[in-house]
């Protein structure tokens, strides 16, 4: 087993639900951060984190903004929206797939609460700019047609 309790896992997945629940009425969470964001951008979650799995992790905080997922510490690290092709989590670990990549990025959180909670608002937000994509993938094709 990986250490939670089951009533654990069975909280985190409630709240996980319900979050998920709220991003689709178009409730995201906004959070204030010292970092500097591109205008019009929003950070929606925040928290520290190690980045990868081996004894040269970087330490930092993941980011994730209107646009972007990023990672701050001594490597910084952005990547967009588009360019994301799956959200999942595994234990205390976000694991994000790159589209056209077998590339996956590893964030690990202090708890599997905060990685569920990070790795629901990414995937919001991952499908949320594939939709707006595949829209103005079809009304480009609208146009063209005409």
């Amino acid at each position: 087993m990986n250490g939670s309790h089951p009533s654990d896992e069975a909280a985190i997945a409630l709240e996980s639900s319900e979050l998920a629940n709220q991003l689709r009425r178009g409730d995201l969470p906004v959070v204030n951060t010292q970092d500097p964001l591109a205008p019009g951008d929003q950070c929606h979650f925040v928290t520290p984190v190690r980045f990868g799995r081996r004894r040269s992790d970087q330490y930092g905080h993941v980011l994730l903004t209107s646009g972007w997922l990023k990672f701050r510490g001594t490597l910084d690290l952005s990547v967009t929206w588009s360019e994301i092709a799956e959200v999942q989590r595994a234990a205390r670990e976000m694991v994000v797939s790159l589209q056209d990549s077998r590339r996956l990025l590893r964030f690990s959180c202090h708890s599997e609460a905060e990685a569920a909670r990070g790795a629901v608002i990414a995937q919001h937000l991952a499908q949320s700019a594939r939709i707006h994509a595949a829209d103005l993938s079809a009304s480009g094709f609208q146009q063209a047609t005409l």
